[in-house]
C-alpha cells in the first residue's frame, strides 16, 4: 500500500461526536462508548488524534492522556484496510507533534520489549528509563459500588495526590519528576485511564503500608468513580507479587515494562509534519 503522504491522510484530534469512529477502531476490551464519550469531551486531559482519509474515513487513532506535565501514550489502532501503509507510525508522530505544539513537557510510553509497541516507540525516539516494573491492577474496596467512571463527564480526570509516606525504602520511586514540598509525604501524578486510576510511583515501603497509599486515593477515587488503582512495583520484588496475588490483585503484562521518556526540546524529530509525511489539518483548540 502507499505511503502515507502517497494517500493524502490528514491529521487532526477527533471530537465529540465522533466516537462511534473511534469505536470502529479501538480493540481494547474495556473501552466502551461510554469511555470514549467522556475522553473526547474532556479535551484537557485526554486526546484522540486521528488520520482521516480524503473520503472522510478514519484511517488510525492514537490515544492519550495527560500524566502531570507529560502526555502517556495509550493505543494506536489502525483501520483493516490501512494495515501496511505507515498510518499507524503517522498517528503517532501526529499526537507528538500536537503534543509539543501544546506545551506538554514531552510524551511518555510504557514498553515493553520485543512488542510491536517498543517498535514504535524506538521511531519516536523514546528512551527507556529507570527500573523494570510491573504494573498491578488493585481493586477497589468499594468496586462493587462504585459508579461507572462515565459518571465523571466534566469533572478533571487528571491531578496531584499525596500519600503520608516519605518514599524513603520506597517499593518505586515518583516516576513523574512531580516536585515534593518536603511535608513529609510523597506527590504522585494520577490519570484515569478507563476504570483504573493510573498512579505514578509507588511510596509503600512494605506491602503492609498499601491500605495507606489506597486511602490517600479516597478524593479522586470519588471524583472519577474508578474501580481500581494501577500500582507499579520493581519487577524484581518477589515478595510483593506472592502479596498482592494474595489480595486479588492483576498483574498486566507478562515480562515487565519499562517507562520510556521523549522529552521535547527545539529539533525537528523524525516524521514530523515539518518534514511534510502528514498534511497538516486545521490545528484544534483547547487541550
Amino acid at each position: 500500500m502507499a505511503a502515507t503522504h502517497d494517500l493524502g491522510l490528514v491529521a487532526r484530534r477527533l471530537r465529540s461526536g465522533e466516537t462511534q469512529a473511534a469505536l470502529r477502531l479501538c480493540r481494547f476490551d474495556d473501552v466502551d462508548e461510554g469511555v470514549i464519550d467522556r475522553e473526547l469531551a474532556n479535551e484537557a486531559d485526554y486526546c484522540w488524534m486521528g488520520l482521516y482519509a480524503p473520503d472522510g474515513t478514519l484511517a488510525a487513532v492514537h490515544r492519550g492522556m495527560r500524566w502531570h506535565r507529560h502526555l502517556l501514550l495509550k493505543g494506536v489502532f489502525v483501520d483493516d484496510g490501512f494495515r501496511g501503509s505507515g498510518a499507524g507510525l503517522g498517528a503517532a508522530f501526529a499526537i507528538r507533534d500536537w503534543a509539543r505544539s501544546v506545551g506538554f513537557d514531552g510524551i511518555l510510553v510504557w514498553v515493553e520489549r520485543d512488542k510491536r509497541e517498543s517498535q514504535l516507540a524506538t521511531r519516536l525516539r523514546v528512551r527507556p528509563d529507570g527500573p523494570l516494573i510491573h504494573r498491578y491492577l488493585v481493586p477497589l474496596p468499594s468496586a462493587g459500588a462504585a459508579a461507572h467512571p462515565g459518571a465523571g463527564v466534566g469533572r478533571p480526570a487528571a491531578g496531584v495526590l499525596t500519600v503520608p509516606l516519605t518514599g524513603r525504602g520506597a517499593a518505586l520511586r515518583e516516576l513523574l519528576g512531580i516536585e515534593q514540598d518536603g511535608s513529609g509525604g510523597t506527590r504522585l501524578g494520577w490519570i484515569l485511564d478507563r476504570s483504573r486510576l493510573v498512579l505514578g510511583g509507588n511510596p509503600c515501603r512494605s506491602i503492609t503500608e498499601l491500605e495507606i497509599l489506597v486511602a490517600a486515593t479516597a478524593e479522586a477515587v470519588g471524583l472519577t468513580g474508578a474501580m481500581s488503582l494501577e500500582i507499579p512495583f520493581e519487577a524484581a520484588d518477589i515478595h510483593a507479587a506472592l502479596s498482592l496475588a494474595g489480595i486479588g490483585a492483576k498483574r498486566l503484562s507478562r515480562v515487565p515494562v519499562r517507562l520510556g521518556l521523549l522529552p521535547f526540546g527545539d529539533q525537528v524529530a523524525e516524521g514530523s509534519v515539518q518534514q511534510g509525511l502528514l498534511q497538516r489539518a486545521p490545528k484544534a483548540v483547547g487541550r
